[in-house]
């Protein structure tokens, strides 16, 4: 049988607008791709929201915060950040904790060490004091590799400005220029730098996740700083605020390499920690929004004082306590690093499972710098 040129150059046609057609359907439901606004970069997979970099000092007023509270205010900190299943995991600015923002990185305790032997201290934790984590500069949004590469340069000011939203510094600044607005924040004491590497979903041992890798660099400017975990309970330093609903033991776990944990867990040393509960995460065999999720925080092997000690509470935080209840002081312009992996999961994961993934990210990286 012979077709006409006709017949075969529409075929060709046909099938060219075809492909052309499947490679932007998926286009439309993978792969990186980063949005930026005046307040956040939001990372996309696909179509799908992966999570949001706050990166500008928030008003909280949309959550309810009481107008003259002054944990009202907050930047610095991921909120939201979606599970493998279309889950939010996190909660931000919830009532018993109004300080507690989504994946976060505060202490109770930092001092500022003067030249007469005495320290000003302060409370970055609670945000009573004044002293705020303020934007300075977008190193990097890119996608490389298949991954996903934030970095972001903010500092620590202390002084009664620190505290003001930019809006009233200066209200011709916003998005990324709100870094011009850093000589009305007061006094710089440490220089931030945060660097996330977001990686693809995939499918471990049958279990759909994805790895975030998460990179601290802590540079005190001209004095020297000591920081400090909470007294009894030594929380300070990396902590995502989770929204757990239900019962422990039914709704609610947390594994550690002891398993799963019975109750909170104050000051206990450990290389990682998974919390798992129900955030409205699709269940695909019954349809419903109730399926069991989560996620770990995974310390690197070189993570300072390794392992440091931690505090776990079933209502919804995982603390990384460095340098807990003990203050540790860090020399003017000596750079302190902290490392770690936020490895989300969909389902309950065994702690054997969950020990071997921790033992497979710390053999297959170089921690070594």
């Amino acid at each position: 049988m012979h077709m006409s040129k006709t017949v075969v150059l529409s075929l060709l046609i046909c099938a060219l607008f075809t492909l052309n057609n499947l490679a932007q359907s998926d286009e439309a439901s993978s792969g990186f791709s980063w949005q930026e606004d005046e307040q956040s970069v939001a990372l996309y997979d696909g179509s799908h929201l992966v999570l949001k970099f706050n990166y500008a000092f928030l008003d909280h007023k949309d959550l309810n915060v009481p107008e003259k509270e002054p944990r009202r205010f907050a930047g610095d900190y991921i909120y939201p950040l979606y599970g493998v299943l279309g889950e939010n995991l996190l909660d931000d600015a919830p009532k018993d904790h109004y300080h507690h923002h989504g994946v976060f990185w505060t202490w109770p305790g930092v001092f500022v060490h003067q030249e007469d032997g005495t320290a000003k201290q302060f409370d970055l934790w609670t945000s009573n004091t004044a002293i705020r984590q303020r934007f300075l500069k977008m190193d990097s949004m890119d996608v490389q590799d298949g991954n996903a590469i934030l970095s972001i340069e903010n500092g620590w000011f202390i002084g009664a400005n620190s505290t003001t939203p930019d809006e009233d510094l200066n209200p011709s600044k916003k998005g990324f220029s709100i870094a011009e607005n850093a000589a009305f924040y007061g006094e710089k004491i440490m220089d931030e730098k945060v660097t996330l590497t977001v990686h693809p979903v995939e499918v471990v041992e049958n279990i759909k996740s994805r790895a975030i890798d998460f990179r601290l660099e802590l540079t005190p400017t001209t004095k020297d700083v000591s920081l400090q975990g909470a007294e009894k309970k030594s929380y300070g330093g990396l902590t995502i605020r989770f929204r757990p609903r239900g019962k422990i033991g039914v709704d609610e776990f947390i594994t550690t390499d002891e398993g799963v944990a019975k109750d909170d867990m104050p000051e206990k040393p450990l290389r990682w920690a998974d919390y798992t509960s129900r955030f409205d995460g699709l269940d695909a065999s019954t349809g419903k929004s109730d399926a069991l999720s989560g996620a770990a925080i995974f310390l690197a092997p070189d993570f300072p004082d390794y392992p440091p000690t931690w505090l776990t509470r079933y209502y919804g935080p995982l603390c990384v306590g460095f340098p807990g209840v003990v203050a540790q002081r860090f020399e003017a312009g000596k750079t302190v690093v902290m490392k770690a992996r936020i490895w989300i999961h969909e389902g309950l994961v065994a702690p054997e499972l969950l020990k071997k993934v921790y033992e497979d990210y710390a053999a297959g990286n170089d921690f070594q710098e």
